[in-house]
């Protein structure tokens, strides 16, 4: 009798659902995981000292960037451009903002790095920053702050700090990860 309650439509319907959601859940999860393994270049401990809070007190994100279709079709990204923000819970103007772009080509990664300062030299004052990656520069007048540093096939964008030294402690960070 009860084995025929489980077997009836109602009853299998339910443990499908069931298990989607958890099937559905474990993939979202393992996204994050890998998204947040992908951002390891800062860990926790040292994005505390940076914000000068408890590793506690942080949260990590990650998310792609949207790609052109072009850029997609040429496979320009060995993998698609990531944002990763370090966040602190109790102090939403404490974060660690930075893009990676990782390219399939160093000479593509050294261009794009180039149009990048072009166009901040466009708009603003920009200076170079030595003795970091194998390119970098900082804007950093009262419209922007940001460093930009290329080494190898990566480009790397930091928007936050806006803290001139803690930006090019964070790009080192990140660089000497890969």
């Amino acid at each position: 009798m009860k084995l025929k309650r489980l077997l009836r439509p109602e009853t299998t319907l339910i443990l499908f659902l069931v298990l989607a959601l958890l099937f559905t859940y474990s993939k979202i999860l393992a996204t994050e995981t890998e998204g947040i393994h992908r951002c390891s270049g800062i860990t926790l401990e040292n994005a505390a000292k940076i914000l000068v809070v408890s590793t506690d007190d942080l949260q990590k994100s990650s998310h792609d960037l949207m790609v052109s279709p072009e850029d997609l079709q040429k496979k320009i990204y060995k993998i698609p451009p990531y944002n990763c923000t370090i966040r602190s819970k109790s102090n939403f103007l404490k974060l660690i903002t930075y893009v990676t772009y990782v390219y399939n080509d160093p000479k593509q990664a050294r261009r794009d790095f180039n149009k990048m300062q072009q166009n901040y030299e466009s708009l603003s004052k920009v200076d170079a920053v030595p003795d970091t990656g194998d390119k970098a520069f900082w804007v950093g007048d009262h419209r922007f702050q940001r460093m930009v540093a290329v080494k190898g096939h990566r480009v790397i964008d930091v928007l936050s700090p806006k803290d001139f030294n803690l930006q090019k402690q964070i790009i080192h960070l990140v660089l000497d990860q890969f």
